[in-house]
């Protein structure tokens, strides 16, 4: 019996929305791979679900739209998140070609396998102590972040801890 290749997968944080019987929730690609991506997300989806994953690539002007089917969940509690991530692995059912351009780039290629030479490697990101409370109430919390600028982090850190947040500063984090 012959092992079906494992598409190589890409580590990228970026900002997404998930939709799943009609409701939506914020949460953030952890990886992607021509196959499939993994998402970051408290939600709980059972295996086999339709859902559609709403991303922005960085050279898009709007968010494209994946439709996957959800292949396995990890659950984490939620004292460990800021250790180990929880989410969804998600299967590409379509996607877009812009999708799969940016996935040529990240394995330095363009679509037709040739070496892309503007594919610059990603910039070393900074590590931003973002604090937020809540929107209606007294609670508040750090998330430490990855990201490119202070925006980029909170508006990570407001995808990461959902709905009824909002985002206070974003503090470097030497």
């Amino acid at each position: 019996m012959s092992k079906i290749p494992i598409a190589k997968r890409h580590r990228w944080r970026l900002a997404c929305e998930i939709v799943s019987d009609g409701r939506s929730q914020r949460a953030i690609v952890l990886d992607m791979s021509q196959t499939g991506v993994f998402v970051q997300t408290g939600t709980r989806l059972p295996p086999g679900a339709d859902v559609e994953v709403r991303v922005l690539l960085t050279d898009a002007a709007e968010p494209i739209s994946l439709r996957a089917k959800v292949a396995r969940n990890k659950q984490v509690p939620p004292q460990l998140t800021s250790v180990a991530r929880g989410g969804v692995g998600l299967k590409i059912i379509d996607a877009p070609a812009a999708y799969y351009a940016t996935i040529a780039a990240l394995e330095g290629s363009d679509t037709a396998g040739q070496p892309n030479v503007s594919a610059a490697p990603q910039p070393a990101r900074t590590r931003y102590r973002v604090r937020v409370k809540q929107a209606d109430g007294p609670r508040s919390r750090s998330v430490e972040i990855l990201a490119d600028s202070p925006d980029d982090a909170r508006t990570l850190a407001l995808a990461q801890v959902g709905k009824g947040w909002e985002a206070v500063t974003a503090d470097v984090l030497g």
